[in-house]
């Protein structure tokens, strides 16, 4: 009896072991909602930010890293600003759905990193360990519904749309800035805001679509 009582923590452990998971957090919302802020003051709260990669216990995953290989006629649109970013079909959504299960499975991943300049996936990767949570953060995380039932919680960050709207335009601004100068294209890069932001606002079902059911 006393062989068996000291072999149970040992059992008990093993199995710990092998049925550990991580728990997977959806966080969605419309462009310049504040899904970023949302994780990142998770983090922050939870003192994982000045943790090293290796030992985190949350980590933080973007949809804006998992955009699609744009064909030749895809990136010269994406460069003239006519390309739908916020459209599902922008996402490489196998690939979103290998890492998550990858991360369930408590491996190591690579995460691509995408430019926007060039609106080309670079060569470089960014090293994600497993970590006790993982929060996912993207406009359209919860559009399918193959990657929303991974998630054992779904969170969507409400804020109205002309909050999102001005937000969306001062971040853009900042980030183009010098590539505006250069091209002499900032009156145009405003228009085609404006006009995606109306079709957006005629496409309801689009953003109900984001909405944890």
């Amino acid at each position: 009896m006393a062989g068996d009582s000291e072999t149970k923590p040992a059992d008990q452990a093993e199995n710990e072991s092998i049925n550990w998971q991580p728990f997977l957090i959806g966080v969605a919302g419309g462009t310049a909602s504040g899904k970023s802020s949302v994780c990142s003051k998770i983090m922050e709260l939870l003192g994982q930010n000045e943790i090293d990669h290796h030992q985190r216990q949350v980590a933080i995953l973007s949809l804006d890293s998992f955009y699609r290989v744009l064909t030749p006629e895809q990136k010269a649109k994406a460069l003239k600003g006519q390309f739908n970013f916020d459209h599902p079909d922008a996402f490489d959504n196998d690939l979103i759905i290998a890492t998550l299960w990858d991360i369930k499975e408590g491996k190591t991943v690579q995460i691509p990193v995408y430019d926007f300049v060039s609106h080309s996936r670079k060569e470089e990767t960014v090293t994600v360990y497993p970590a006790d949570v993982v929060l996912f953060e993207g406009i359209l995380m919860f559009y399918s519904q193959e990657i929303r039932d991974l998630f054992q919680m779904k969170l969507f960050v409400d804020t109205d749309a002309d909050t999102r709207l001005s937000r969306r335009v001062a971040i853009n601004l900042i980030v183009q800035h010098i590539q505006d100068i250069l091209n002499g294209g900032l009156t145009k890069r405003l228009n085609g805001w404006f006009n995606g932001y109306g079709t957006t606002k005629k496409q309801p079902n689009m953003e109900s679509s984001s909405r944890p059911h």
